[in-house]
């Protein structure tokens, strides 16, 4: 059974593969982890929607599931003349957009647990007040999948051989059955 936990660790794993990307191992999940400036760039990512699209009434029950993954891509670069440490972060930031992209759409074992990747949504935005130009990325990833009725069949357990419905009062009431004869 595919979850959208499970491709948030695929799409984590994909970041991670040495050399995918710019900010290297430094990939957070759920991606709240606090950042100083020897810790650029870095992604934080996390599950923010899961919709369940159902395929109709017919037999058990059966879904598209669409599951946006948000990454957040976090650069810093120092004010210079002209806008150049600005330009630097822009231009870092697609950079980083596009190692991510490529390391998550070329991940066999995500594209194998995955119908197909619906969408992929960029937004850039900037700081820069003060003399670091701090930037960002965000990038929602819309995966879609597929559960079905083998996804939400009852869970193995195991065989019922006694059922003992004694309760502990005074006088002892109850009774005990033998199921295996």
């Amino acid at each position: 059974m595919t979850t959208s936990a499970e491709l948030l660790d695929l799409v984590v794993a994909a970041l991670r593969v040495d050399g995918a990307t710019v900010a290297g191992s430094r990939v957070y999940r759920p991606g709240d982890r606090p950042t100083q400036n020897d810790q650029y760039p870095n992604w934080r990512a996390r599950v923010v929607r899961e919709t369940k699209q159902s395929l109709g009434r017919g037999g058990g029950p059966a879904f598209t599931v669409t599951t946006t993954i948000r990454l957040i891509g976090e650069v810093s670069a120092i004010a210079a003349v002209g806008d150049a440490g600005a330009a630097e972060a822009e231009a870092e930031l697609w950079r980083m957009q596009r190692e991510a992209e490529v390391a998550i759409v070329g991940s066999y074992l995500l594209t194998t647990k995955i119908s197909q990747i619906a969408s992929i949504d960029s937004q850039l935005s900037y700081n820069s007040d003060g003399e670091t130009h701090l930037a960002g990325i965000q990038c929602d990833l819309a995966l879609e999948f597929y559960q079905g009725p083998e996804d939400f069949a009852p869970t193995e357990s195991d065989d019922l051989n006694e059922i003992d419905g004694r309760w502990p009062a005074f006088p002892p009431t109850g009774f005990t059955a033998d199921l295996t004869r």
